[in-house]
């Protein structure tokens, strides 16, 4: 207890992380604002009705940010700018240009971030018109006037269109990954109200289950993601008493982060709304059977598990190779006259942590898409009833703890200059 309340000490009284604090709180503070302001046109339970019964509202509710249930002007939240990131991403696999400005530093970054924000307010106007000709569809909403159509339509995307800023803002002055700092916001926001739901329909047996697998899957995703292999490294160049100075290139085994679990689940709910969208529409016989035969095939809980599963292992390995450049890391090794024992500098070096990386990725990768789904499972077995959190969500939340926790433990390092002296 002692040691927590000296952390805290130094937490808050280190100016800038105590800064950047309060500004995520104020932005936390905000965004539930919008959340509880109700968007024109669109009843507050019509989306609620829409999908129940259903497991799709729980994932677009995820990349959305938790908002969606509410009808509120941020209903939509984050999906547009994070499906605007997987096209960008995967765009950037087949055209050259994309790929080049990935490598020109912070520069090509922020164009490519750039053309993520331009490509985000189209796809956040289709999403919008698609939720409400669905919900108009399947009759939950009335018929909306042009101008009262437009209005509804230009808010939901200037929703989106500031908690994509919120998210930005989060990453470049709070503490955390915007994006999915504030996914954990709607994700813990829920929690309270699941709790309070389904605590009293259970029995005692249940509740000591519930709790007991609950802290098994915390325990067990935070000793993963803190898990790690650590390279030894020589520095000729750096020398001391005894010899050349030793140091370590650390590799996660999850190096790609809780990103593979967001991109897939932004892009399994993005065909089953597009599903709901044709189903709402008289298209014809033969398409609306097709639909629904696509639909129940994604509402399968066995084959959306499946499906799950395989994206984020999908995922993993292909955003490991976008954050983790190894010819990159390996050429400034050898500029900076270090090296790996036993591997040569240059290409041998890059294919060694290429190696390492891919063998701790397909670890990690299995590991997070089977969490992922188990709380599923267990619930298909009949071995627990509900849970508190479903399993993306916990991993989302655990990584944006461990990321916050690492990020102010850093900051705390940084500017702790008496323990060197």
């Amino acid at each position: 207890m002692k040691k927590i309340i000296e952390t805290l000490t130094r937490i808050l009284g280190t100016r800038e992380i105590r800064k950047k604090i309060i500004f995520s709180l104020i932005i936390l503070l905000v965004y539930r604002l919008l959340a509880a302001i109700p968007v024109v046109g669109i009843p507050a339970d019509a989306i609620t009705k829409l999908f129940e019964g259903s497991n799709f509202g729980d994932l677009l509710s995820t990349v959305s940010g938790g908002v969606l249930e509410t009808a509120s002007i941020a209903a939509i939240g984050l999906s547009p700018y994070i499906n605007a990131s997987i096209m960008l991403q995967l765009l950037g696999t087949v055209i050259p240009k994309l790929e080049d400005l990935r490598k020109e530093g912070p520069d090509g970054r922020r164009k490519i971030s750039m053309y993520t924000r331009l490509l985000t307010i189209p796809l956040a106007i289709m999403q919008s018109f698609v939720i409400y000709s669905t919900l108009r569809g399947f009759g939950l909403v009335s018929q909306l006037g042009t101008l009262e159509l437009i209005t509804m339509i230009a808010t939901l995307t200037a929703g989106s269109v500031v908690v994509m800023w919120f998210s930005e803002l989060v990453s470049e002055s709070g503490v955390g990954g915007g994006s999915s700092y504030l996914i954990f916001l709607g994700i813990i926001a829920g929690i309270p109200g699941t709790i309070s739901n389904n605590f009293r329909l259970m029995d005692p047996l249940q509740k000591v289950i519930l709790i007991v697998v609950t802290l098994l899957l915390i325990a067990s995703v935070v000793y993963i993601s803190e898990a790690e292999r650590r390279v030894k490294v020589q520095y000729s160049r750096r020398v001391r008493m005894g010899g050349a100075m030793d140091s370590y290139i650390p590799i996660k085994l999850t190096q790609f982060g809780v990103m593979p679990v967001i991109f897939a689940v932004s892009l399994l709910s993005f065909p089953q709304l597009i599903g709901k969208f044709i189903l709402s529409r008289n298209v014809g016989d033969k398409v609306v059977d097709i639909t629904t035969k696509v639909m129940n095939f994604l509402d399968n809980p066995i084959y959306n598990n499946i499906l799950t599963f395989v994206m984020i292992v999908g995922f993993a390995f292909f955003y490991l190779t976008v954050v983790f450049k190894t010819d990159e890391l390996a050429e400034n090794l050898q500029k900076q006259g270090g090296f790996i024992p036993g591997i040569r500098p240059g290409k041998n070096t890059s294919a060694y942590l290429k190696h390492i990386a891919f063998r701790l990725a397909s670890i990690g990768a299995i590991f997070l898409a089977f969490i992922s789904i188990l709380p599923n499972i267990l619930i298909q077995l009949d071995l627990m009833t509900v849970t508190i959190i479903t399993g993306t969500g916990l991993l989302i939340m655990i990584s944006v703890v461990l990321d916050i926790r690492r990020e102010v433990s850093s900051m705390i390092v940084v500017r702790d200059y008496s323990r060197y002296l």
